[in-house]
């Protein structure tokens, strides 16, 4: 898998744009910041083979743990070791 730095989203997370060469469609995908030190927006990430897609999870206003969703309700998206 491939991923293109899209930008920083605030000072912990990093927006990246997933991308497989058997697809057209690129999935947002939200890391730690710290994954693209040194790199510019556009530049081209190898996401190894041992990290999965799944969906990004938070602590809700009664501390229980839900899937982050955009305003729209589509889930967020993460990446852990598989």
């Amino acid at each position: 898998m491939q991923a293109t730095f899209h930008s920083l989203r605030g000072e912990k997370s990093a927006l990246l744009l997933l991308s497989t060469p058997f697809s057209f469609q690129r999935t947002p995908v939200y890391v730690p910041a710290r994954a693209v030190e040194g790199k510019e927006p556009g530049d081209i990430l190898d996401i190894p083979d041992n990290f999965k897609l799944v969906p990004l999870t938070g602590l809700d206003e009664d501390n229980n743990e839900v899937i982050r969703t955009t305003k729209n309700g589509i889930e967020l998206k993460t990446l852990v070791i598989a």
